[in-house]
């Protein structure tokens, strides 16, 4: 992510932002059809925020994670942001409004909190219309990283940290982490199923260019 460069040009940004802090699925139901719509407008409005609190905090951060008592404290839980009227932390939209809320493990291949592990984020904003297409391509993308998924010589899998911190999420939808990394990779680079799961470290430095 060019952080430097949007500070020095973040116009369309604000304007983005100014529009969601009127207007969101809870506050104007009737603007978003169906449930795809909604969570596309999280997910949106999720990454928007965190990449304005970087350049809130200024751009040459290492990490959205340090400062406060709590790793990440700070940035996630302090700080608030405003979506349709409404004040809410980033941990507090990501963990109730959008992941109680939805049910969706591939929110975790869209979801972006500025750091080196994290998944991608994509050059173009999640739609309603095409939102399922669009997280598929994501968690396939995702899983597709030997940053985030890799066979070790010894036959033990390496997974990114998020299948840790979600486990539940992704347990809800398969028999194990294995069979749902699976589903979204080719067959030609299957995963072994009976493959000892270990988790890899999580880069928490900042996403930068």
């Amino acid at each position: 992510m060019d952080y430097l460069g949007l500070s020095r040009n973040r116009e369309e940004l604000d304007r983005y932002l100014d529009s969601i802090r009127g207007t969101s699925p809870r506050s104007h139901a009737e603007l978003f059809p169906d449930r795809n719509h909604e969570l596309a407008y999280w997910i949106n409005a999720y990454n928007a925020q965190v990449v304005a609190g970087v350049l809130d905090r200024g751009p040459e951060d290492k990490s959205v994670w340090s400062g406060g008592l709590i790793s990440g404290y700070r940035f996630f839980v302090r700080r608030k942001v405003v979506l349709g009227g409404e004040s809410v932390s980033l941990k507090k939209l990501e963990d109730d409004w959008i992941r109680a809320g939805y049910g969706d493990p591939r929110i975790h291949a869209a979801l972006n909190c500025a750091s080196r592990s994290c998944p991608r984020l994509p050059r173009e904003p999640f739609v309603g219309r095409r939102l399922d297409d669009q997280l598929d391509a994501a968690m396939r993308e995702f899983v597709a990283d030997p940053r985030n998924v890799r066979l070790r010589d010894d036959g033990r899998v390496e997974l990114s940290k998020i299948f840790d911190w979600f486990t539940s999420d992704f347990l809800a939808e398969a028999p194990d982490l294995v069979a749902y990394v699976n589903r979204y990779r080719p067959s030609e680079a299957l995963l072994p199923e009976d493959a000892e799961v270990v988790f890899l470290e999580y880069d928490k430095g900042i996403n930068a260019q």
